[in-house]
């Protein structure tokens, strides 16, 4: 028994170390909640056959920035998608909100789903955002963390 709060003190000293400063972002993600933070670059002379160039909220990059150098966002999170069979965003944020303080890795999972998945499809940052994931999973660590830190 013993072991077991120490260990799980050493968490919660990790995580609150990792993840402090990026708990400032619940509130700007909550006034986002539901809004397109992306647009496209229309430049002066809009040609027709031109590339459009995406423009990302730069808050939105401040905090994406920020949860990859946690050093929390893991490749493997396609297996919490597979053990847990999500296949929609309703999914999602049902684990989220039913996650326990072991569960924490799969918060992260999902959320790394979306932060390392925008690397390449960067769309995926601004449906976080609009879809709720990111500030439901930042909300959730944060209402873990605080009850077992005062335990």
């Amino acid at each position: 028994m013993e072991n077991e709060n120490i260990y799980r003190q050493e968490k919660i000293e990790e995580y609150r170390l990792k993840m402090g400063k990026i708990f400032r972002y619940i509130p700007w993600l909550e006034e986002k909640a539901g809004t397109k933070l992306v647009h496209n670059y229309d430049g002066e002379k809009r040609l027709t056959h031109s590339i459009q160039i995406p423009v990302y909220d730069s808050t939105l990059l401040a905090f994406v920035k920020e949860m990859q150098g946690t050093g929390l966002m893991s490749r493997n999170y396609v297996y919490v998608y597979s053990r847990y069979g999500i296949k929609s965003v309703k999914d999602e944020l049902k684990l989220i909100e039913q996650a326990e303080f072991g569960d924490m890795e799969n918060i992260l999972g999902i959320m790394a789903k979306y932060v390392l998945g925008g690397m390449t499809k960067g769309i995926l940052w601004s449906t976080a955002v609009e879809n709720g994931v990111f500030l439901s999973g930042l909300k959730q660590m944060k209402k873990l963390l605080d009850f077992w830190d005062r335990s």
